[in-house]
């Protein structure tokens, strides 16, 4: 009889030792609320990563003034050039601030003079870094 338990116990063991080696099926754990926007500067996904996009968001507004844009106004959630501001060559800006939760920054800017200092697109890159906190100097066009 000893013999027998021996060899159940072996079965029991090799059993085990085969469902070890098995790799285990886990579902992929979601990617953390910075990583998931961090591929969007524009968007944010808790009241704490708002507001402190929309505090950049000013010190971008500033700085853009302090460069020679003019200063923008403020209608509710919309940051926008004064439609009396002299016509330059710095563009017309629009950013409409995100909503508290789960929001997205929106930004546009138009040129107004013949030719301007920078393009749309330019602009935007300038602005999508303040957003992801690497303010710089706005390039020379």
């Amino acid at each position: 009889m000893p013999s027998i338990v021996r060899g159940v116990f072996c079965v029991a063991v090799l059993a085990l030792a085969g469902c070890a080696q098995q790799p285990r099926v886990e579902a992929p754990a979601p990617a953390p609320a910075s990583v998931q926007t961090q591929a969007d500067p524009q968007r944010c996904v808790t009241q704490a990563e708002c507001t402190t996009k929309t505090s950049r968001t000013l010190l971008f507004v500033f700085d853009y003034a302090a460069a020679g844009g003019a200063l923008v106004e403020r209608q509710e959630r919309l940051l926008f050039t004064p439609a009396d501001a002299p016509r330059s060559e710095w563009p017309a800006i629009y950013i409409r601030l995100a909503e508290p939760m789960s929001g997205r920054f929106d930004f546009n800017a138009e040129c107004q003079a013949p030719s301007c200092r920078y393009s749309a697109e330019q602009l935007l890159q300038v602005y999508r870094d303040y957003l992801a906190g690497r303010p710089g100097a706005l390039p020379r066009p």
